[in-house]
């Protein structure tokens, strides 16, 4: 019996509009509208973004509400106070105008059908409540039995001890299923067909360019999410 470990983003979900100030907009409304102005906050934001990026060089990740938030409150004078998931969740929709990858929620259905255990991995500078709280507006968060984010790890995908933290709780979960019963499903390279090699599982890319396999290290390779229907693993 295989397991699934999945990527977030362009592979459950995928997002049509990314926008970080339209969240940041709703954040701005809600607290800080008589401490700033929206440009000022937004250009704050372009240095936390900067802040971001130089964490990810440097495969470290920067958790939004843990450390971005508190930098606002700082900033602005704002005695700040921490956010629920449903708000964190509420932030991450503003900025992304979601919809389901086509075909993954039959997909899901029919992994479901087959008791195949799934698990989600995602970088993300969201927490796990947050994301999994998006995946159930979206219909498909209890398929999942757990999910992790790089937000509260510290470290992002190719990181082989993230990779690992899922790894150890799936074959806890499904004994006697071994470490070759296990393929990661995602869209990028270098973090999710790269990451899940280092772990020493099995891979499945989502290769919608249709490019080479540079290391040729995929496990498996479709063309799209809706290409998951018709592949047996």
């Amino acid at each position: 019996m295989a397991i699934l470990i999945f990527d977030y983003f362009e592979t459950l979900l995928t997002s049509r509009r990314l926008d970080f100030n339209q969240g940041l907009k709703l954040y701005w409304e809600k607290y800080y509208k008589d401490r700033c102005s929206l440009e000022e906050m937004t250009e704050y934001g372009e240095e936390l973004l900067q802040l971001l990026l130089e964490r990810h060089a440097e495969g470290k990740e920067f958790s939004f509400a843990c450390e971005e938030l508190p930098m606002y409150a700082e900033k602005f004078g704002v005695e700040y106070s921490p956010i629920s998931p449903d708000e964190e969740a509420d932030f991450l929709m503003a900025c992304n105008d979601f919809e389901l990858s086509p075909g993954i929620d039959r997909f899901l259905i029919q992994c479901k059908q087959k008791n195949t255990p799934m698990y989600v991995v995602s970088n993300s500078g969201f927490s796990a409540s947050a994301l999994k709280i998006v995946l159930d507006r979206f219909g498909i968060g209890s398929y999942f039995k757990e999910v992790w984010s790089s937000a509260e790890f510290g470290r992002i995908k190719p990181c082989k001890e993230f990779f690992e933290l899922a790894i150890q709780t799936a074959l806890s979960d499904n004994p006697p299923e071994k470490k070759d019963d296990i393929i990661y499903i995602g869209d990028l390279y270098e973090t999710d067909v790269a990451g899940a090699n280092r772990a020493g599982i099995k891979s499945c890319w989502i290769n919608r360019k249709g490019e080479e396999d540079p290391q040729g290290i995929a496990t498996y390779v479709v063309g799209s999410t809706e290409d998951l229907l018709h592949f047996e693993f």
